[in-house]
Formats: C-alpha cells, sequence, structure tokens
C-alpha cells in the first residue's frame, strides 16, 4: 500500500510511540522497524523527522485516513507490539488509545 508523505510521517510517529512506550527498546522491535523501512519506504532520516512529529498532530492524520489504510495501520502496530514476544501493558493501553482516537472500530463496513 502506497502512503503520501505526511500520512507516512504519521505512521511512522506511532510505530515509533509503540516501540517507546514500555521504556525499552527491543532488539526485535528494532528488526522490525528495519523491516518496516522496506515495506512502508522510509529511511532513517525520515524516522528522526517522524519522532519530531506532535502526537496529536499524527493521530489528526490518521484520523482522516479511509478504512484500509486505518487498518493497515492496526496491523502494523500489532506486528510492532508483538515482535519482541510479549505485549506490554503499556503498549496495549497506546494501541487502543490510538484506535479509539483515530475512530477505528467505528466505521461501518
Amino acid at each position: 500500500m502506497e502512503f503520501e508523505e505526511f500520512v507516512k510521517a504519521a505512521f511512522v510517529k506511532m510505530i515509533y510511540e509503540v516501540i517507546e512506550a514500555d521504556g525499552k527498546i527491543h532488539p526485535a522491535e528494532v528488526e522490525t522497524l528495519n523491516k518496516l523501512k522496506v515495506k512502508i519506504g522510509f529511511d532513517d532520516a525520515f524516522l528522526e523527522r517522524a519522532k519530531l512529529l506532535e502526537y496529536d498532530n499524527a493521530l489528526v492524520t490518521l484520523y482522516n485516513l479511509p478504512h484500509e489504510q486505518k487498518k493497515a495501520l492496526a496491523e502494523i502496530l500489532d506486528e510492532v507490539a508483538i515482535s519482541d514476544g510479549a505485549i506490554h501493558k503499556k503498549e496495549m493501553d497506546l494501541i487502543i488509545d490510538t484506535f479509539i482516537n483515530i475512530g477505528l472500530g467505528e466505521e461501518t463496513e
């Protein structure tokens, strides 16, 4: 799936928020992030810029996405959260809050 740059930045911001949520960056999470760099199409410089994006601005961008792109984000965030073998409560809370804030689950298909 192709994403516009501002959407990609919001995705990357949320991915990194999940990685940092439990206070530890696990090697498996870094490995998953590196795979996503290829899949989504971003590099380290883009990652650094995306990390500077305000969380609330990322949510607004994600809220306005079509349902299919929200589902893609959900799958990616789940993949990142389980990549280290366990989903930390802070990761799960962040993912659930993100889904609520972007309206995922409210749509009718």
